[in-house]
């Protein structure tokens, strides 16, 4: 695929990058030049994402939940990198279970790490950003489920809708010193354990096929549409909600046949059966 941008000399944090996209995103914008303070509570897990990189990619152990933490983390990349351009706010958890069996310490937790931890890292880096007077990026997190059921996801998606209100405010309020917040909505992508555990196979199994696209999406693709949120080309765009689901939240699989059979308006189409 031809995508490329320069970042040179451009730094970039990257949360939840111990995995998976987040892991991903790391290695996008390195390749593109930027250098990146990558966050998470793994520290296994950010140690082999920031291996490959050398001295381009520093890892900070934290819990975005906590204030003193996303400060520590902004602060790697003002004091280590001497500034900060982009913050992409990927850390979040989705456990999931009935509305009857939540238990309220859960769902504590998951509007802790999506809903404050996106606040905290958001009101730290802009802090930088607008003391170094440069403007920058502020890439937000949802999930497709913000705006429809899915059963087991109460918490989840109440979190991720917050956090799409969220970046609105946020956009609204950062604009004057010319950062702008956006927010990417992923839908199914292949970050799944493997191998898969049974009832994850199933719900797979007949999920797929019926998207628009009928595939997962890969990783790279949700980082192709934050880096161009973090591009020039995305100069003009504040305040958005960008899916990158393939059609899921559309509607489902087209069969490539289209069927009127409704008779009613033939006057209309001219089709002569009434």
């Amino acid at each position: 695929m031809n995508v490329s941008y320069d970042f040179t000399g451009r730094v970039a944090v990257v949360t939840g990058a111990a995995r998976g996209v987040g892991r991903d995103l790391v290695a996008q914008l390195i390749a593109a030049g930027a250098r990146v303070i990558a966050a998470d509570r793994d520290e296994e897990g950010l140690a082999e994402t920031c291996a490959p990189h050398g001295d381009l990619a520093r890892p900070v152990v934290a819990d975005i939940r906590s204030a003193q933490d996303a400060e520590r983390v902004v602060a790697a990349a003002r004091d280590g990198f001497g500034r900060l351009d982009f913050c992409v706010n990927n850390a979040a958890v989705a456990p999931h279970a009935s509305v009857l069996d939540e238990r309220v310490e859960v769902w504590d937790t998951v509007f802790a790490v999506n809903c404050r931890g996106t606040f905290l890292m958001t009101q730290a880096a802009a802090r930088v950003m607008i003391g170094q007077g440069e403007g920058g990026r502020i890439i937000n997190f949802s999930s497709g489920v913000s705006n429809r059921g899915s059963a087991g996801a109460a918490a989840y998606a109440s979190s991720r809708a917050a956090t799409e209100s969220f970046t609105r405010v946020a956009a609204i309020e950062l604009a004057p010193h010319d950062i702008l917040v956006n927010c990417v909505s992923p839908g199914l992508i292949d970050t799944q354990p493997k191998p898969l555990p049974p009832s994850m196979a199933s719900s797979l199994a007949s999920r797929i096929p019926a998207l628009p696209l009928a595939r997962a999406g890969e990783p790279a693709e949700v980082g192709h549409l934050v880096l161009w949120l973090c591009s020039e080309g995305a100069a003009y765009v504040t305040g958005s909600l960008c899916h990158v689901d393939g059609g899921a939240g559309i509607g489902g699989r087209w069969n490539g046949v289209v069927v009127d059979e409704d008779v009613r308006y033939d006057w209309v189409t001219g089709a002569g059966r009434s």
